[in-house]
């Protein structure tokens, strides 16, 4: 036996011991005496073996070692199957926690944010390309969030096409076909269609899915201009559902007298030109409205809002079509969550760090 391989059944029975101490220290308050008994003596064996570089018994004392540590660890049942178990429990676990206290995703559902986030929306596609195909159209929605989507007639008879809120509705004697904005029609209003026939069709766009960051408000007060996640509780208004999140921006810090004068954001009587944010928005360009006076509530209180020391002002980007706080009034202080700081899925413009 030359020098490595001295070097390597050392190692193997070095190691062999520190298992059968790691074995001793687990089970030996429910072992046997006599079973840690012949464990140290095994242990014992080696050592000498070891300490006396008797090669010819090197084999014979690491087997009867091994024996001992196995006699002391019971056989386990689909023992990788524990062990796979322990391992999803744990970094579900983690996850769990990192959620609760840190980082916590959402999506984005509606237009409010519109252009800054999007919504769950429409694109037209007369018909299905090569991308619409399986399995490739299961990439292009786990990479882009698009997925195409058919309206076909369940009967036959007169199409009546009715516009409602985001939606168009397709009836055909007197069953509903629900579509959407922006897809691409296939018959016109007072056509004669039969069961089957395509009426529309187009392009599912999935809403942003974004980052909130739970923790960075606990240590720093919210900046006026930031995307915050806030919780609807409290909030009294006929279309908003309790225990709900919303995603708008915040306009208005607690304190200030806030009002809205088209296209211009008002605080403490003065325009609000910064951050680049609200200054984005005012401009009115690259989809963006200004400010818009509208909502009940702050034509209630004359388009002059005084905040409270706990109170936030939230408006959405897409002022022609947002429900904030200017119909519902302030966010308080307990509401919030925190701020939106990334756009993980789906790859677009929007994709990387929010705005």
């Amino acid at each position: 036996m030359n020098y490595f391989e001295r070097r390597r059944v050392r190692k193997t029975l070095l190691h062999l011991i520190k298992e059968a101490r790691h074995v001793r220290n687990l089970r030996e308050d429910v072992a046997e005496a006599s079973a840690l008994a012949r464990l140290d003596a095994g242990v014992q064996r080696v050592r000498d073996v070891l300490k006396a570089d008797n090669w010819p018994q090197v084999e014979p004392s690491a087997t009867e070692l091994g024996a001992r540590i196995e006699a002391l660890m019971p056989k386990r049942p689909w023992a990788w199957l524990r062990e796979n178990l322990e391992i999803i429990v744990v970094a579900l676990a983690v996850a769990m926690a990192f959620r609760t206290y840190f980082v916590q995703p959402f999506k984005i559902p509606t237009s409010s944010m519109y252009p800054t986030l999007c919504g769950i929306h429409y694109a037209p596609q007369d018909k299905p390309d090569w991308f619409d195909r399986t399995p490739l159209r299961l990439a292009k929605w786990l990479i882009f969030g698009s997925w195409y989507v058919e309206i076909r007639s369940q009967t036959s008879g007169t199409v009546q096409i009715v516009d409602t809120n985001q939606e168009r509705l397709f009836v055909v004697n007197g069953l509903v076909h629900r579509g959407f904005e922006r897809m691409t029609d296939h018959v016109s209003n007072g056509d004669m269609v039969v069961r089957g026939q395509l009426l529309a069709s187009g392009v599912r766009m999935a809403g942003d899915h974004i980052f909130v960051n739970k923790a960075e408000w606990n240590f720093r007060k919210p900046r006026r201009g930031e995307i915050m996640v806030f919780k609807t509780n409290g909030i009294e208004h006929p279309q908003i559902k309790q225990n709900q999140h919303y995603v708008k921006r915040m306009v208005g810090l607690p304190g200030e007298i806030l009002g809205i004068e088209t296209p211009h954001l008002y605080i403490n009587g003065e325009i609000m030109a910064q951050p680049s944010s609200i200054a984005r928005i005012e401009a009115g360009e690259f989809g963006y409205y200004g400010y818009q006076k509208m909502g009940t509530y702050l034509a209630s209180q004359n388009n002059r809002v005084q905040l409270a020391n706990d109170q936030f002002f939230a408006c959405g980007d897409n002022q022609r079509n947002s429900l904030d706080s200017r119909y519902w009034g302030p966010v308080k202080r307990a509401n919030l969550v925190g701020p939106a700081f990334f756009v993980y899925w789906p790859l677009s413009r929007r994709w990387g760090m929010a705005d």
